[in-house]
C-alpha cells in the first residue's frame, strides 16, 4: 500500500509541475528523477543534504579505519558495481553500469597509493544500463562482461579479445526482456560452461540462458517463473543438499523472497517455495552460511521494509526457515552483502541503504540468535545503493566499492583492518665489491599491529630472493648475497607480515661490481695454465 501512495505523490508533484527536485546547502537544484526502485522518492526531510566529504578522509569504527576514495564523480545514476581482475595483471579493477549516462565501463586498477583509476567504456550506447557481471564466459582465460539495461530491455555478452587495448564484441542474449534489472552468471546446470541467469521487473519473470558452446556461443531460454512480480534478482545455490543448484530470488511487488527447487530433467523442473511472503519492496538476496551448520542461508534487503534480514534454513522437505532481523530503520534497504569483513571467524554483513545514504557494516557478534552491531562507514553518500565487497587494493583485507546515485558517484573504502608494514629502511651495506665475494645487508620494517614479517630482497637484474623470516616488527634483518658477474645492481626490499599484506618497496642501494686489474691478471694467468696443461697433456700422450 505504501508503495502505491508514493506513486501517486510523485505522480501529483510531476503533474502539478514540481517534480521531484530539490536544493542542495548552495540552492542549485537537484535534477528530476524519474520513479522506480533505485530512484529517489521522497526523503524523509523532503531535501537533500550536501555535505563535503574529504577524500582519503578517515572514518574510525570498531577497530577498523575506512579511508574513502572516489574512482569516478562522473557515473551519471550509479545502479550497478562490481570488482574484478579485468585485465588479469593481478590488481582488482572495478566495473560499473550507469542507469542514467547509459553506459557499461570499467576502470583499470594502475596501482600506488593512492590506487590511480583509469576508464574505459565497454559499451555507451546501452540504455538504462543496470548490472554488470565479469566473467570468463567462453573459457579462453579472458574476462568478458555481461549487462542488462533496463531501457533496451537487454541481455548483453560484450567478448574479451584478450588485446591491450581490449576490444570488446557485443551479443545480445535477449531481447524485449522489459525493465532487465539484474543479471547473475553461474554453472547452474554444472556442465562446466557459465550459464546467465535474468530478472525482469516489468515481464515479473527469473530466467536463464543455458550455455550450449559454439563460436558465436548458442543460449537456450528458460523461464523459471513468470509470475515473479517485480522481480529484482536471482542467485544460484544448493540450498536443499541435493548435489544440484537451485535459484533464489526478490520480488519487488509481490514483496517476496522465494527458492526455486532444481528437480532435475531436460528442460529442467523447477518447483516454487517462499521463504518470505510479506518483505514489503524485497529487492535483494543473496546466499551464505551464516551460521556455518553445513546449509545455505539466504539474506535479503527490503526497500519499503526499510530492513536487512536473514533466513536461517533449517533443513526439512520442505524447508523450513527461521528469520532474524539484522537491521530495521534502515531506509531503502538494497543491498546485504555477506563478508568477514573483520576477519574475526563470522559472517558480518555490508549494506546500502539509498534513501539514508548510508553505506554501514553489520558486525556479526554471535550468539544464539546472533546479535548484530551497526557500523556506519558512510551516511553522506547520497542515494547510496549498487555495491561490492572485494580486496581493491590486494593488503589481505576486504574494502568496499559502491555507487551513489543521486550524486553519480562512484568510490571505494579502504580498510585498514591489515594495515601494510612501513616500508624498509634503505639497505645498509657496502656499495662496491668484487664478483665471487659475498657480502651482508640489513634493513628493518615495522608493523603496525606489531606482526610478524617476512622480507623478499630484489638483487637487480630481476634476482630475487624467497620471503625470508619470520622477523619480529622492529627487528632487523640481516642477509647475504654473492655476485657472479660486474655490473652496477639496484638492492631493494620489502616486508610482507603474517596476514599477507605487503609494503611499498625500501629505497634502493647501488653497490657495483667492476672487474679489478688484480683479479684481471690472475683470470689470466688461470686461462693460461688451463691452456698449457691441455696441450702439454696432449703432447706427452702423443
Amino acid at each position: 500500500m505504501r508503495k502505491i501512495v508514493s506513486i501517486i505523490i510523485i505522480g501529483i508533484l510531476i503533474a502539478c509541475g514540481l517534480g521531484t527536485a530539490a536544493l542542495d546547502n548552495n540552492n542549485a537544484k537537484v535534477k528530476v528523477e524519474k520513479f522506480f526502485l533505485s530512484q529517489p522518492i521522497i526523503n524523509n526531510t523532503n531535501e537533500y543534504i550536501s555535505v563535503d566529504f574529504k577524500e582519503n578522509e578517515n572514518i574510525r569504527s570498531c577497530d577498523i579505519s575506512w579511508n574513502k576514495h572516489v574512482i569516478d564523480d562522473a557515473f551519471d545514476y550509479a545502479f550497478g558495481v562490481h570488482a574484478f581482475d579485468v585485465d588479469n595483471d593481478g590488481n582488482c579493477d572495478v566495473l560499473g553500469a550507469a542507469e542514467q549516462g547509459d553506459f557499461i565501463a570499467w576502470w583499470r586498477n594502475e596501482g600506488g597509493d593512492p590506487i590511480t583509476w583509469t576508464k574505459f567504456i565497454i559499451d555507451d550506447n546501452f540504455d538504462g544500463a543496470t548490472s554488470v557481471f565479469p566473467v570468463d564466459i567462453d573459457n579462453d582465460l579472458d574476462v568478458d562482461v555481461v549487462g542488462s539495461a533496463g531501457t533496451a530491455n537487454e541481455i548483453a555478452l560484450w567478448i574479451n579479445d584478450g588485446e591491450d587495448p581490449i576490444t570488446w564484441m557485443k551479443y545480445v542474449i535477449r531481447s524485449d526482456f522489459d525493465f532487465a534489472h539484474e543479471v547473475y552468471c553461474h554453472d547452474l546446470d554444472k556442465d562446466d560452461d557459465i550459464d546467465i541467469l535474468g530478472a525482469s521487473s516489468d515481464d515479473h519473470q527469473i530466467a536463464w540462458w543455458r550455455n550450449d558452446g559454439g563460436t558465436p556461443i548458442i543460449w537456450t531460454e528458460q523461464i523459471i517463473s513468470s509470475t515473479f512480480y517485480g522481480a529484482k534478482c536471482a542467485r544460484v545455490a544448493d540450498l536443499d543438499n541435493d548435489s544440484v543448484l537451485d535459484v533464489i530470488g526478490a520480488a519487488f511487488y509481490a514483496d517476496k523472497i522465494t527458492w526455486w527447487r532444481n528437480c532435475g530433467g531436460e528442460p529442467i523442473v523447477w518447483e516454487e517455495y517462499v521463504i518470505a511472503s510479506n518483505l514489503d519492496g524485497a529487492h535483494r538476496t543473496e546466499v551464505c552460511d551464516v551460521d556455518f551448520d553445513g546449509d545455505i542461508d539466504v539474506i535479503g534487503a527490503a526497500y519499503f521494509e526499510q530492513e536487512s534480514s536473514w533466513w536461517r534454513n533449517d533443513g526439512g522437505m520442505p524447508i523450513t526457515w527461521t528469520k532474524q532481523v539484522i537491521a530495521s530503520d534502515f531506509n531503502g534497504a538494497c543491498i546485504g552483502l555477506p563478508v568477514d569483513i573483520d576477519d574475526d571467524g563470522d559472517i558480518d554483513v555490508v549494506g546500502t541503504a539509498q534513501q539514508d545514504n548510508d553505506v554501514t557494516l553489520f558486525r556479526n557478534d554471535g550468539g544464539e540468535p546472533i546479535t548484530w552491531t551497526k557500523i556506519l562507514i558512510d551516511s553522506f553518500f547520497r542515494g547510496a545503493w549498487p555495491g561490492y565487497v572485494a580486496d581493491i587494493d590486494s593488503d589481505g583485507d576486504i574494502d568496499i566499492v559502491a555507487g551513489a546515485s543521486f550524486e553519480d558517484t562512484l568510490a571505494w573504502w579502504e580498510n585498514d583492518l591489515n594495515q601494510q608494514p612501513s616500508k624498509p629502511e634503505r639497505p645498509s651495506g657496502p656499495t662496491s665489491g668484487r664478483p665471487g665475494i659475498e657480502y651482508t645487508f640489513e634493513t628493518v620494517s615495522t608493523d603496525p599491529n606489531s606482526e610478524q614479517l617476512y622480507y623478499m630482497w630484489s638483487w637487480g637484474n630481476e634476482n630475487y630472493s624467497d620471503w625470508l623470516g619470520p622477523y619480529n616488527s622492529g627487528d632487523e634483518c640481516s642477509t647475504s648475497k654473492t655476485w657472479s658477474e660486474k655490473g652496477t645492481y639496484e638492492i631493494k626490499v620489502k616486508a610482507k607480515n603474517a596476514n599477507g599484506a605487503e609494503s611499498d618497496w625500501s629505497d634502493p642501494l647501488a653497490i657495483s661490481m667492476p672487474k679489478s686489474k688484480f683479479y684481471n691478471t690472475i683470470q689470466f694467468f688461470f686461462e693460461f695454465y688451463n691452456r698449457f696443461m691441455d696441450k702439454f697433456t696432449v703432447f706427452i700422450k702423443s
